[in-house]
């Protein structure tokens, strides 16, 4: 994946002109979205404050049979149930042998006092043992289950309780310590492809084609307070006036968090379409421009012609065909100053097919690929 660029405020110049920079890019020409993320819309911002910056979630609309739903949210209820149930008779027929281990311990006669200097040690090894393995026997359902029902009321019943059964709903996951700790932060978009992968076969739609329940596994777990509030923004309160947002602003996507952008989004599913296969050809077009500069030893060209670019494009009237081609004049020169031969260059790179095509007379922005880098 590429590096990318901000663009300079509309109307303004970059702090330093395209033709005569020289020496390495502006830290600011280094920053931004790597492709295919992009910064998270605004529409999101009231679910971003749930999220732990550390983690990498998944969102995709779960369109399971309503009965799969229920099947697997009863299931587990009823278990979770009969473990209630096991707790709660094992402190019904202890309760009077703690009361009675406590006097002992604390001097007061009862009927489980009694008077070790007549046992002998076999016996007394024997009494030890009888008394101190209902109580390990407790202290092992109580730390392993009581935890278990409290992340079960307080994560599946509270989601449903909120949100029901719906033929839609927005299935929110997020990684486990184990996926993400090892993670080297800001850096491993670009160069982990082992969890690159690993992102791609969670959100494959053979494995979205289960209902959100049965899709935590090791590597993630579902995000209940997120989903509730997700679900929230789609269909707010009666009494709430704000606008609800389109189911379709959770279709399938990525979002982690870098120190530099903050939360980045990438809709996976986009990419299927023909504008993301088109987007998906003119952003490989790019990371081949800038790894053959990386490898010529001019990787300040590519972030120097960014900041060409968008300096251009973003000038009142858009990205005219007087503009690109006085972009591609000032791109020549920069070419030429640093000693790369600029029509080789980018002959070499497969030429500036699918940078330049659409309607350029138009008031819109012609696409060069810059896009794909904000």
């Amino acid at each position: 994946m590429a590096k990318s660029a901000r663009r300079s405020p509309k109307g303004k110049s970059p702090v330093a002109s395209p033709l005569s920079s020289s020496g390495s890019s502006t830290p600011s020409s280094q920053s931004g979205p790597l492709p295919p993320f992009a910064v998270a819309p605004d529409t999101l911002k009231p679910l971003l404050p749930l999220l732990s910056k550390d983690e990498v979630y998944l969102i995709h609309i779960d369109t399971s049979a309503l009965d799969l739903k229920r099947q697997t949210f009863i299931i587990p209820a009823v278990t979770n149930a009969a473990i209630a149930a096991l707790l709660a008779y094992r402190i019904y027929t202890g309760r009077t042998l703690y009361p009675a281990l406590l006097a002992t311990v604390i001097g007061i006669a009862n009927p489980l006092t009694v008077d070790s200097a007549t046992l002998s040690w076999p016996q007394l090894a024997s009494l030890v043992v009888r008394r101190a393995f209902p109580v390990l026997l407790d202290y092992f359902l109580f730390v392993t289950f009581v935890p278990w029902l409290i992340n079960f009321y307080r994560g599946p019943i509270q989601w449903r309780r909120a949100v029901g059964f719906q033929n839609h709903e927005i299935i929110i996951r997020r990684s486990q310590p184990a996926l993400s700790k090892p993670l080297q932060r800001n850096r491993w978009i670009r160069e982990n492809d082992e969890m690159r992968d690993k992102i791609v076969a969670a959100v494959t739609p053979d494995r979205l084609s289960k209902t959100g329940y049965l899709l935590v596994d090791a590597d993630w777990a579902l995000d209940y307070p997120a989903m509730i509030k997700a679900h929230s923004l789609v269909t707010p309160p009666k009494k709430d006036s704000s606008s609800a947002l389109p189911l379709d602003e959770f279709r399938t996507a990525v979002l982690v968090n870098t120190d530099t952008d903050g939360w980045l989004i990438w809709h996976v599913g986009d990419e299927n379409t023909p504008e993301g296969r088109t987007r998906t050809k003119q952003r490989d077009q790019i990371i081949a421009f800038k790894d053959k500069l990386t490898d010529m030893g001019h990787e300040e060209l590519f972030f120097r012609w960014v900041e060409l670019i968008q300096y251009e494009s973003t000038q009142p009237g858009g990205f005219t065909a007087e503009r690109q081609q006085s972009a591609m004049v000032q791109a020549k020169v920069l070419f030429e100053e640093a000693g790369v031969d600029f029509a080789k260059f980018w002959s070499e790179v497969g030429g500036m097919e699918g940078f330049g095509e659409g309607d350029v007379e138009g008031e819109g922005e012609a696409d060069w690929g810059v896009d794909q880098l904000d």
